[in-house]
């Protein structure tokens, strides 16, 4: 049945006292430190940005960055990075009120001081130099819980920040109550997956204030080694090794999982922002259909720009026409409430069968460890259909397409 084509496509965004014009948000990072960054994400239309990190106190961890795009990986990693003082984000904010007049600017903070109040200070601050919103940093991995996963010296004594807050679940909604009640402007708050505790932070931070919340999708993790030389330095320029902050289109499927258990422990009236590998029409989708509302966008910006997001919009909106949409909330969350359990799975009973015509015996099926249904006698493909499993792995194995899935009964 075709669908009727919408006479037009609505990609704004509202929750809460927020208002966006599209879903895509230019998330904190290396790409929303200077002023010319900011205006250049305005001019290609990006909906939101949120300044880079500003840590109040002067951050204790404040290094010239070092980064590796790992392009077969399609991972980026770091350690090493600058936070801004709070009087260079306030200076940056003021600055980018005076210059910008279609983009919603996120404050995006983080106190490491001894004292809950030191987070409304630093939030009022950011109200009074224009900021349209706050963000609250519950997800950087690379603060105090660098420090603690690493066993380093005194890391019991530094203060909750970061990831470490996001999983501190009594200290996390007392933050968001603070802030939400200490200013006029909304508040969000950007959680962290490590621990597995997000929807129960999630959860306490939307009843302690927050408008949103949402994941970020970056994961501490080591990087790369070479085996030949383990103890060369991984990053350029840059001496001694540290967990790394890994995120990249490689992270979507963990990102969408964040995202679907967000949406399904949340239901459908909180507002849910996603990140995670977010380069393209086909995962800013996804995202949107397992129940994001918006979208945080960063490693793409670092490796593309912001240029690409014009494009990306214009196939966003064909897309929907298509569709039959004509709003994001016409597909947003469509598939969590289809997602099930693996005990609520149809298997359909079936075998693998060969095209001889197409086959040329490169043996890329031959050697599959699970498998007793190929054999090669005579260096020819022989598929024994009542052997076998119907697992398919022969299908995605096989470079000629020789390989299909045949359903019985």
């Amino acid at each position: 049945m075709m669908r009727a084509m919408p006479s037009r496509t609505d990609l704004s965004v509202r929750f809460g006292d927020i208002s966006l014009k599209n879903p895509f948000i230019v998330a904190s990072g290396p790409t929303t430190r200077s002023l010319d960054q900011i205006k250049a994400a305005e001019d290609a239309g990006w909906a939101a940005a949120c300044l880079k990190l500003t840590i109040a106190p002067v951050p204790a961890i404040s290094l010239p960055p070092r980064y590796r795009w790992l392009r077969k990986n399609r991972m980026h990693v770091f350690t090493a990075e600058k936070r801004l003082a709070p009087d260079e984000g306030l200076r940056l904010m003021r600055k980018a009120r005076e210059t910008t007049s279609d983009i919603f600017l996120f404050a995006n903070v983080t106190y490491d001081g001894p004292d809950d109040d030191g987070w409304v200070r630093i939030a009022r601050e950011f109200e009074e130099a224009g900021a349209h919103g706050i963000e609250l940093n519950c997800c950087c991995p690379n603060m105090s819980y660098n420090l603690t996963s690493t066993g380093a010296a005194g890391a019991s004594t530094v203060g909750s920040t970061g990831a470490s807050l996001g999983q501190d679940l009594e200290r996390l909604p007392r933050i968001v109550n603070a802030v939400a009640d200490g200013v006029k402007i909304p508040v969000t708050a950007k959680l962290t997956p490590e621990g597995g505790r997000i929807t129960q932070a999630a959860a306490l931070a939307l009843a302690a204030g927050a408008v949103a919340v949402g994941s970020t999708a970056n994961r501490l993790g080591i990087p790369d080694i070479d085996i030949r030389h383990p103890e060369a330095p991984f990053y350029r320029l840059q001496e001694g090794l540290s967990l790394g902050c890994l995120s990249g289109p490689w992270i979507r499927p963990l990102a969408l999982r964040d995202t679907y258990e967000l949406r399904r422990s949340l239901g459908p009236k909180a507002a849910i922002i996603a990140s995670g590998g977010i380069s393209d029409l086909e995962s800013a989708v996804q995202q949107i259909m397992v129940g994001a509302d918006a979208l945080w966008v960063c490693t793409q910006t670092m490796i593309a720009g912001f240029a690409w997001l014009p494009k990306l919009l214009e196939e966003l909106r064909l897309y929907m026409g298509e569709m039959g949409w004509s709003s994001l909330a016409d597909f947003r969350g469509l598939l969590a409430r289809r997602i099930t359990s693996a005990q609520n799975l149809g298997i359909q009973r079936g075998h693998a069968a060969l095209d001889g015509d197409q086959c040329t015996a490169c043996g890329a099926c031959w050697q599959i460890g699970h498998c007793r249904a190929i054999t090669h006698p005579g260096d020819r493909t022989v598929i024994d259909q009542a052997v076998c499993l119907a697992c398919s792995t022969c299908v995605d194995l096989c470079p000629r397409g020789a390989i299909q899935m045949v359903q019985e009964g």
